[in-house]
């Protein structure tokens, strides 16, 4: 525990020294809640952008994105996209990608798998009425709780899943994991996760993580 906290204070202090990033978002735990949690973890300085999704200040904004949505890294003044390109960048400066090479291939791997399961939520969620949501989540339904199982063999391969995706610490794909549990959480169609008791463990692992633990507590209230 000294040693990571010795890594922690080394990371903070660099990136202070180093960069200067702003996170762009709107006030969700959404997509770019992986990249918060990370922030929080290497205890590295930000600014939390947070934009009303109705605003004209999107509004303004959304053409100039590359790919005409959020969230946005600006890294020293230049802009990046797409959630998982900026949780694996962010995870990479802080030391969070994994110890090993073979270990940051099975993380990315993970995260292939986790963004595979997510996808057709985003269907789910913007259905235009209830019945298209109920259509489209009782085709998806069998695909996911397979999704689940996949994940939960994948979870239990590295020490029997009793702790994080990979190795013995955590990695942006546990914090990845958590902040999308919470959103599907917060949807009325959405995994029965009780049914997979180690894939909802490693979202209170995450949450347990004194740093996270204290940004969960402080950050700003948000519907999902």
């Amino acid at each position: 525990m000294h040693n990571r906290h010795f890594v922690y204070l080394l990371v903070k202090l660099t990136h202070k020294m180093s960069h200067k990033y702003k996170l762009t978002y709107f006030n969700f735990h959404g997509r770019a809640e992986a990249a918060r949690m990370l922030f929080a973890l290497a205890g590295v300085e930000y600014e939390d952008h947070r934009i009303e999704l109705t605003s004209d200040e999107w509004k303004e904004l959304k053409p100039k994105t590359p790919f005409g949505g959020l969230p946005l890294l600006e890294v020293d003044g230049r802009v990046f996209s797409q959630s998982v390109a900026i949780a694996r960048y962010l995870a990479n400066q802080f030391g969070l990608a994994g110890k090993t090479e073979l270990d940051k291939l099975q993380v990315d791997m993970i995260a292939d798998c986790i963004v595979d399961l997510a996808t057709p939520f985003g269907a789910i969620f913007h259905a235009s009425d209830e019945a298209k949501r109920m259509e489209l989540w009782k085709e998806y339904e069998p695909k996911l709780d397979k999704h689940l199982e996949n994940l939960q063999k994948l979870l239990e391969a590295n020490n029997g899943g009793n702790g994080f995706f990979v190795g013995d610490s955590i990695t942006w794909v546990d914090c990845y994991w958590s902040a999308l549990l919470y959103w599907i959480n917060h949807m009325k169609y959405g995994p029965t996760i009780d049914k997979h008791p180690k894939l909802k463990a490693v979202q209170e692992r995450v949450e347990a993580e004194p740093r996270i633990a204290e940004w969960i507590k402080k950050r700003p209230k948000a519907d999902f």
